[in-house]
């Protein structure tokens, strides 16, 4: 293998390095919002219980002011009737007040059935509550986790890019600045094999004479791709 190839080849294993550091630091804050997003559901979900918990409370309450007003009210209706003088009065005073008793019974029925909406209501959000903190804690977990792997893939790409520039300054600045151009390109195999007698970039057919010519240790630029194409461990014919 020709000695530039060799050294854009360390050039190439390195550039993977840091693409693939670069593609971890990326997606890290992606899986962060991800996890944050997951706990203001369940925060949602917590606060849509617990409004519901609120509004049978509030409906408890309007009740119970409803049924002491009716009582109020039989309590008034009782005092006058000995005032009235007429016995069509005295009758319609009887149906109102027989009225708005059957009232309160109707509410009594209503407070109960509000009773059992908000015992059942209380042990929903209850769970919701639950499930919402070990969401919070599961995410406050995960996220310090991953800023930990944010610092180390940092620290770790600071070294490849170092490494980089330091295998750079020993590549040809000819054979450095088609490498580059290549890459700029989308290629990210510069340097490839041949496989199964085509390119490994591209997967153009290579002739037969000179898939030889690159068995036997010579470079070969792929005309479709630019790649440099190589022998290497794993080539094939």
């Amino acid at each position: 293998m020709e000695e530039f190839i060799a050294r854009l080849l360390d050039l190439q294993d390195c550039d993977r390095d840091i693409d693939r550091l670069k593609a971890d630091l990326e997606s890290i804050p992606q899986e962060i919002k991800i996890h944050r997003k997951d706990t203001e559901g369940h925060e949602a979900r917590f606060n849509l219980f617990r409004d519901n918990l609120d509004s049978i409370r509030g409906k408890q309450k309007k009740l119970a002011g409803d049924r002491a007003d009716n009582v109020t009210r039989v309590t008034d209706y009782k005092s006058r009737l000995i005032s009235l003088k007429s016995n069509s009065e005295y009758t319609a005073m009887l149906k109102q007040i027989s009225h708005t008793e059957k009232m309160n019974d109707q509410i009594d029925n209503m407070i109960i059935e509000a009773m059992y909406e908000e015992d059942e209501a209380s042990q929903v959000l209850e769970r919701a509550l639950k499930e919402r903190d070990r969401a919070v804690k599961r995410s406050a977990i995960r996220e310090e986790s991953l800023r930990e792997k944010l610092k180390e893939i940092e620290s770790s790409l600071a070294v490849s890019q170092v490494r980089r520039a330091e295998i750079a300054a020993k590549v040809d600045q000819k054979q450095l600045k088609m490498y580059e151009k290549s890459r700029s390109a989308g290629h990210r195999e510069v340097v490839t094999g041949i496989k199964n007698g085509s390119c490994g970039g591209c997967l153009t057919k290579i002739p037969p004479q000179s898939a030889g010519e690159i068995k036997g240790g010579k470079t070969y630029i792929c005309p479709l791709c630019g790649s440099y194409v190589v022998w290497t461990t794993d080539s094939s014919f």
